[in-house]
């Protein structure tokens, strides 16, 4: 493979990787990780890190094995595990003079501009001090809603967020493979095009503890292809994981961007997906235009029909004429309007071609 170096990485490490056999927090693969973390940041590299492990932390130092926990079981085991997991990366960071800072986020973070530009400006200024963001959900305080469907979610929308070259994933396995691991005759793949290679992988059973899988991991890579940037997923036990894949190796498997990176806005719109207030359904005609190399404007002449009640600002999805969904995009008005102008040529657009986000290339 041979690129990099990246400016900004965001390393996501899963449950499993973070676990010994007998599901205590791993110190060592962390102290591993933190000292790779360390020799980049000596680079210049901009590093953030979304740990999971809290709730699995949690349940070791309470001695509990159960595997269905309630709500509040879960919330209880999140806010112990939380200071046993960030005791263990501030320990290790020490060791290289580091310091780290804790960020607990909801999907409600990234719902509005506000709260995204906030949460945008706390990790430039984290990355300005050099001290390493450590992310995780805020399960103490997450309501089912507003949950994220796994960490690698959360990952995708950091990464997205603090405009990052790649984003490594590091779990328990080697990589994604062309179907599940427990058929013979599994094949690695080096590197992969979520539009080229759509069809070259059939995903088997997700990981034991955490609520992710290959499937999950795979769909973060997708989301940020179409934002241009990288996604790598790899084994955390791979020597110098970190610092091989910076240095251009093939390391597990690379997830390859479909599109040049995204501006700011249309970053945000991608991240705010979950947060949609209706949805329009396009003609042809609009669809092609909106997933051109640069997206035209879309009118309210290839508008067929809407749903919802969403006003001006709003993010809507935007449906092609089979109900698939091909973007979203900040709605110029109401539904109001769109309704009497729906179909007919001479109107301003409905979402402008800065404010919208495309899935494909």
């Amino acid at each position: 493979m041979k690129k990099s170096p990246y400016a900004s990485i965001v390393v996501k490490i899963g449950t499993n990787a973070l676990l010994t056999p007998r599901n205590t927090l791993d110190t060592d693969t962390i102290a591993r990780l933190v000292a790779q973390v360390a020799s980049l940041m000596k680079e210049g590299v901009k590093i953030t890190i979304i740990s999971s492990g809290a709730v699995a932390s949690g349940k070791s130092r309470l001695g509990r094995r159960e595997t269905a926990e309630s709500v509040g079981e879960r919330q209880l085991f999140a806010a112990v595990g939380q200071v046993e997991l960030m005791l263990s990366y501030r320990a290790a960071a020490q060791e290289h003079k580091l310091s780290v800072a804790q960020i607990l986020a909801t999907k409600e973070d990234f719902r509005t501009r506000d709260h995204y530009d906030n949460m945008q400006r706390c990790f430039g200024t984290l990355h300005a001090e050099n001290v390493i963001p450590i992310v995780n959900e805020n399960d103490v305080v997450s309501v089912q809603e507003l949950m994220f469907t796994d960490n690698d979610q959360l990952a995708g929308l950091v990464a997205s967020m603090v405009s990052a070259d790649a984003l490594i994933i590091l779990s328990n396995i080697d990589g994604v493979f062309d179907r599940p691991l427990e058929e013979e005759g599994a094949q690695l793949i080096r590197t992969f095009h979520p539009v080229r290679d759509a069809q070259r992988v059939r995903i088997g059973r997700k990981s034991s503890f955490g609520r992710g899988g290959m499937q999950a991991k795979l769909e973060t890579a997708r989301l940020l292809s179409a934002q241009g940037i990288t996604t790598h997923i790899a084994n955390v036990s791979a020597p110098d994981v970190l610092l091989r894949i910076q240095k251009g190796e093939s390391v597990g498997t690379a997830v390859l961007p479909i599109r040049k990176r995204l501006s700011g806005m249309r970053r945000w719109l991608a991240s705010s997906a979950d947060h949609r207030q209706g949805s329009v359904t396009v003609d042809s005609g609009a669809g092609n235009a909106l997933n051109a190399e640069q997206p035209a404007n879309l009118l309210p002449v290839g508008v067929r029909s809407f749903e919802g009640a969403f006003r001006k600002g709003d993010i809507v999805s935007v449906l092609d004429e089979k109900g698939k969904a091909i973007g979203v995009g900040l709605a110029s008005y109401g539904h109001a309007i769109l309704a009497k102008s729906m179909g007919k040529r001479g109107h301003p657009p409905f979402i402008r071609s800065d404010y919208f986000f495309p899935y494909a290339a």
